[in-house]
């Protein structure tokens, strides 16, 4: 195996360790999954819930923006760009194809 894909293995568990879960409860998975639009920056709104009575919520940039949650929606939680996330997931796939790749490599080949 080559001397890069530990560090590498690594590194993508933790960029996927830091990824927004998706809650059972409140959100559908699949929903979350329709809902994800790669190529818009979303928007963090001014305040939750409402600009004049909420919490301020910090700006967005295009790694990261903020949304209101919480049982009356009066948080504002971290969220990443969808286009972050699905570059997570792309790095997530190709580490994980290249270990059963290097894997198979040196049972057939030893």
């Amino acid at each position: 195996m080559s001397s890069y894909t530990l560090p590498l293995f690594l590194f993508a568990m933790a960029l996927l360790a830091s990824a927004p879960t998706v809650n059972a409860e409140g959100d559908d998975l699949l929903e979350y999954v329709k809902s994800i639009e790669p190529l818009t920056i979303r928007r963090s709104p001014l305040a939750c819930p409402l600009p004049v009575v909420g919490s301020a919520c910090p700006e967005e940039n295009v790694f990261w923006y903020f949304k209101c949650c919480g049982q009356i929606a009066d948080q504002c939680c971290f969220r990443l760009q969808d286009w972050v996330t699905v570059l997570l997931l792309f790095l997530a796939v190709c580490t994980i194809l290249s270990i059963i790749i290097n894997c198979v490599r040196c049972f057939c080949c030893a």
